[in-house]
């Protein structure tokens, strides 16, 4: 039996770690293995066919760092957290923690990184086996826990959805995509900055939330009346807003993988991303990488995709690249990793 916490359904209305468990599940149902998911009530779009099952003790906030209470088969029974909780009965199953970044260390925040981090170690240092989504969050992690140096360890990337280049006209003219969060790190008021003298481009955001005031501000000022807000869009508009994109610019300082880079990529999408963390890993030849992340860097970036040469490459490199990743290889290479896990004594 595999028990599937999925306290991450309360913890974020949408977001990577979202896809990655949605997608881990849909492939356990369509392949039979048997599962028992544990879900809260939430309101992520992710989970709206899920069908809740546990009550918060509490409230989710002390909830979300409090170990799970299930009923284990045998000791070949695995237990597989959507972020960082432990079985109460520890000794009876084979806990695997997936471990998505460490942003919360590379970028402190006071109080909030101490409890987060706390909880990610005791996850890590109780476990039976790691998955880490990129060889650069590996690194980090044998960085910021380096006594987890002898827990078996595999880098097991995250997938993609099966998008592909649409041959469908838009009708949002000339524009470049920003996906995500968009706080600090991930450089939005870069990425603005650089569109001031791009007059024919527009910016259209998906995700991360609505603007904040000084977001509102920001844009108001520096490219009025060329910025929307997609907010959360289905796949199937994801892909046709990346494939009638000018270009996806990414430019955040870190990652433990970075979804919406392959995912333009797999789109036919030109990307312009920061030259670090998993980005350069899973982008390399097939993006243009920025090692200064300035709004003077992405605008010379966005100039030199006019040039047709350069982005026909890019493209036919997104394309390539993106070949290496999908989800049924993450969920079929996960599952391979329990039965490793199982055969250890």
């Amino acid at each position: 039996m595999i028990y599937i916490d999925g306290i991450i359904y309360s913890l974020q209305n949408s977001g990577g770690i979202s896809v990655y468990f949605d997608e881990y599940l849909k492939f356990l149902d369509k392949s039979n293995v048997k599962n028992k998911l544990i879900i809260y009530p939430n309101s992520n779009p992710y989970a709206k066919k899920l069908q809740v099952n546990r009550k918060p003790r509490l409230n989710i906030n002390i909830e979300r760092y409090i170990d799970v209470s299930i009923s284990p088969e045998s000791k070949s029974d695995i237990f597989h957290s959507s972020y960082y909780r432990l079985p109460v009965n520890k000794d009876n199953v084979k806990i695997i923690t997936t471990v998505h970044d460490f942003t919360y260390e590379v970028f402190p925040r006071g109080v909030k990184t101490k409890i987060h981090h706390w909880q990610k170690k005791r996850a890590i240092l109780n476990s039976d086996g790691i998955i880490c989504i990129s060889e650069s969050t590996r690194k980090d992690m044998l960085k910021y826990i380096p006594e987890a140096k002898n827990i078996p360890t595999k880098v097991i990337y995250n997938g993609v959805s099966d998008f592909v280049p649409l041959n469908t006209k838009s009708d949002k003219g000339k524009y470049v995509l920003f996906v995500g969060a968009r706080e600090g790190y991930k450089n939005f008021v870069s990425c603005v900055k650089a569109l001031k003298d791009h007059k024919d481009i527009k910016l259209i955001v998906v995700g991360g939330g609505s603007f904040n005031p000084e977001e509102l501000i920001l844009l108001r000022n520096t490219i009025p009346g060329r910025y929307s807000h997609a907010g959360f869009v289905n796949e199937q508009e994801l892909n046709a807003l990346y494939s009638n994109a000018y270009c996806l610019i990414y430019p955040s300082l870190y990652e433990g993988f970075g979804i919406p880079v392959i995912e333009a990529m797999r789109s036919g999408c030109p990307v312009i991303a920061s030259n670090s963390s998993s980005v350069k890993e899973i982008a390399t030849g097939a993006a243009i990488l920025l090692d200064n992340i300035t709004e003077v860097d992405i605008s010379q970036a966005l100039y030199q995709l006019d040039d047709k040469r350069i982005r026909e490459k890019l493209v036919t490199n997104g394309l390539t690249n993106s070949e290496k990743y999908s989800w049924t290889k993450m969920a079929q290479e996960t599952l391979n990793f329990y039965d490793e896990i199982r055969d250890l004594k």
